[in-house]
């Protein structure tokens, strides 16, 4: 009884990781296309599922401890062991699913990544080429450092 409890679960675990990693591939399209607005929407939406990864996640705690009975780690591996026939292929094959779906979000969010810092770095770019320096036809003694203008940028490139 316990073990159906944890497979549906673990199940409800990888259908929410499943639908974060179609987040993450709507998201690499957004970034190709440069949509800040359709983007913030799908933070939203992205947040949503990162909340009930995390509440569903704490159930399968709580599962897996009592499937376990309370004396291991409560570990999909250490749930394996533990298992026996149909049960425990069920759940090697929930633990495949799990691996490969990580992996994939993995990938994603490394291109996501570099994507948004591609972005962030175009966008430096033009703003340096909008807001040049300025500079002094005429000759001029320098100042002294501490009243010298300093350029200030509208983009903060260290957040």
């Amino acid at each position: 009884m316990a073990a159906e409890k944890l497979i549906q679960t673990l199940e409800k675990l990888l259908k929410l990781h499943q639908n974060l990693y179609e987040v993450t591939l709507q998201k690499t399209e957004i970034l190709k296309h440069d949509s800040v607005e359709e983007l913030k929407e799908l933070l939203k939406k992205e947040q949503v599922f990162v909340q009930a990864i995390k509440q569903v996640e704490d159930e399968r705690i709580k599962v897996a401890a009592e499937f376990l009975g309370n004396n291991e780690e409560a570990t999909l591996s250490a749930c394996i062991e533990k298992a026996t026939g149909a049960e425990k292929e069920k759940l090697q094959g929930i633990l495949n699913e799990f691996t490969e779906i990580m992996n994939q979000l993995k990938d994603r969010n490394q291109l996501n990544r570099e994507l948004t810092k591609q972005a962030l770095q175009l966008t430096s770019m033009t703003l340096d080429m909008i807001m040049p320096q300025e500079t002094d036809i005429n000759y001029n003694k320098p100042a002294n450092k501490n009243t010298e203008k300093q350029r200030r940028s509208i983009f903060d490139s260290k957040a």
